[in-house]
């Protein structure tokens, strides 16, 4: 394992100019700090990832085991001082530990094949990247298949997506900038209908017959789906709820459709 001394290193530089989209989307690498999220990126076998440990990184009791199983997937170790790792760290109390990481290699192309049982979640024009990690984090335990990441919705390498999401960037599939044109063009070429959630749904959202395969869209936080995204919709659903009460939070909503539809499917992976 190699030493990092000063601040002003090129591998300090380059990681930190990963804390931008710009700088992200340039070197098609994100950054990701803590001991649990190294862990799953190593145990899903992403390769070509550099590591900075701090003294107390070196001293985590699992340490030992992670540098060498990321060793064997072509990782790159760097022991750099506390000084040097304060000004990679992201977190408040941070353990010590953070990677530069390849983006991860999903595509449409890629999805073919999916479980059409398992439903594929839409997300249109999100933006909060906290939200976003909590609704992939749903979508992993929920048993989705794969998410959709429209063009305008925020970056899901955002460091505060990586966090909120706990380690699911690694547990699904996510597709980002995918235009309408692109998501309508896989709803046919995977026999997908189109459920659009909207207040103005016809159909409760626990009367949807989840066994056929579907495709399930989410709109902005604040405005909701799109008019266009609404008109190209197989289906449109609601969520009910009691008069003059204020509309549930986008995660929330998401977790609601989403366990619905893996419970009328018995709840099977």
């Amino acid at each position: 394992m190699k030493d990092i001394t000063s601040r002003d290193n090129q591998w300090i530089k380059a990681a930190c100019a990963l804390k931008q989209k710009k700088g992200r989307w340039e070197a098609h690498r994100f950054f990701a700090e803590g001991f649990r999220i190294i862990c799953d990126a190593i145990h899903v076998g992403v390769t070509d990832g550099v590591c900075f440990v701090s003294p107390k990184g070196q001293s985590h009791p699992g340490f030992s085991q992670l540098e060498a199983a990321g060793e064997k997937l072509g990782w790159e170790f760097f022991a750099v001082t506390e000084a040097v790792y304060d000004k990679l760290k992201d977190t408040k109390n941070p353990q010590g530990l953070a990677a530069m990481l390849p983006f991860l290699p999903h595509s449409l192309a890629s999805l073919q094949g999916l479980d059409p049982k398992r439903p594929v979640l839409y997300l249109e024009a999100i933006q909060d990247p906290g939200n976003l990690g909590t609704i992939l984090r749903t979508a992993a335990a929920a048993n989705a298949a794969a998410v959709l990441l429209s063009e305008d919705s925020v970056d899901v390498y955002n460091d505060k997506t990586i966090r909120s999401a706990m380690g699911a960037i690694f547990k699904i599939p996510v597709v980002q900038q995918v235009t309408q044109e692109e998501l309508l063009a896989f709803r046919r070429q995977s026999g997908r209908q189109l459920l659009g959630t909207t207040p103005d749904g016809t159909i409760s959202y626990a009367a949807v017959a989840y066994d056929n395969p579907h495709i399930l869209a989410f709109g902005n936080e604040g405005n909701g789906l799109t008019a266009a995204c609404l008109q190209a919709c197989d289906h449109l659903v609601s969520i009910p709820m009691r008069k003059d009460t204020e509309s549930l939070n986008l995660s929330l909503s998401v977790g609601l459709v989403l366990y619905k539809a893996w419970e009328m499917n018995g709840f099977k992976e």
